[in-house]
């Protein structure tokens, strides 16, 4: 996974995982890529950089430390950000959905500022999606594999946390972009063939599957990779569109797969 990213990419994970391990010592566990970097996705200019991190025990003052010393000002990124989050090893020990992390940290050139030290009101769903992404890619940056300390969460488990990411960028009332498109794709290709795949190869498979919306998936992924400070050139009303047909074949697949859940029990 590492080797294939750019030098001052590779160059920061090491630097982060330096951080981690001065500032946490033994108490450091692991630590995993996800997102488009565990999933071989990674886009200079355009993606993030999203690490999980396990620790044993989650000291505040020390929380507020790593916070620090991971801060864009302090390490500056060399991605469009760096969206870091740590669990204590009891959290994620059993599969589940809830957010349940000890830091969740937002810092860099292109995302806002945020340090939150717990669950707060924001949404919950990235984050059981992402340590689903860890988990089924297997990667280890420190420490044993993902599903050694994330416990995978079940397919019927998940989907309706999916779905729930898909209604909740569909009711909001924001600017709906290429990325809304392109997690769309990816999020009903999840729910059909039970496995995370990059935005890019997801949005190919979603113009097979949804086809009167090729158009619109190839003007996102084309906006995509042009990456952030170009700007957004997807079509919103459309957008918008394409998550309604969305929504309405995930949620047959989560019928589908209650139903089945059902009947094994």
């Amino acid at each position: 996974m590492t080797s294939t990213l750019p030098p001052a990419e590779t160059a920061y994970l090491a630097a982060v995982l330096d951080r981690l391990a001065a500032v946490l010592g033994d108490s450091l566990l692991g630590v995993y890529p996800t997102g488009s970097l565990a999933l071989d996705g990674y886009a200079p200019g355009r993606s993030d950089i999203d690490l999980i991190a396990v620790v044993e025990r989650a000291d505040p003052v020390v929380l507020e430390k790593v916070a620090a010393r991971l801060s864009h000002d302090a390490l500056p990124c060399p991605a469009t950000g760096l969206e870091f989050v740590l669990y204590e090893r009891a959290a994620v020990a059993a599969s589940g959905t809830g957010a349940g992390f000890a830091l969740n940290l937002n810092t860099g050139r292109e995302l806002p500022p945020k340090v939150g030290f717990g669950p707060g009101d924001e949404a919950t769903f990235w984050y059981p999606i992402d340590r689903a992404i860890s988990s089924q890619q297997g990667v280890a940056l420190l420490g044993p594999a993902p599903r050694t300390l994330l416990a995978p969460t079940p397919f019927a488990a998940l989907l309706p946390v999916v779905v729930e990411s898909v209604a909740a960028r569909l009711h909001a009332d924001l600017d709906l972009g290429d990325n809304a498109v392109l997690n769309g794709c990816r999020s009903l290709r999840f729910a059909t063939e039970r496995r995370w795949y990059p935005k890019r190869s997801a949005a190919e498979w979603a113009i097979g599957a949804v086809p009167e919306f090729g158009p619109l998936i190839g003007a996102a992924l084309r906006s995509y990779a042009r990456g952030r400070t170009a700007g957004n050139s997807v079509d919103g009303t459309q957008a918008r569109a394409f998550l309604a047909v969305l929504l309405g074949r995930l949620d047959q697949h989560r019928h589908a797969s209650a139903t089945a859940a059902r009947r094994a029990d």
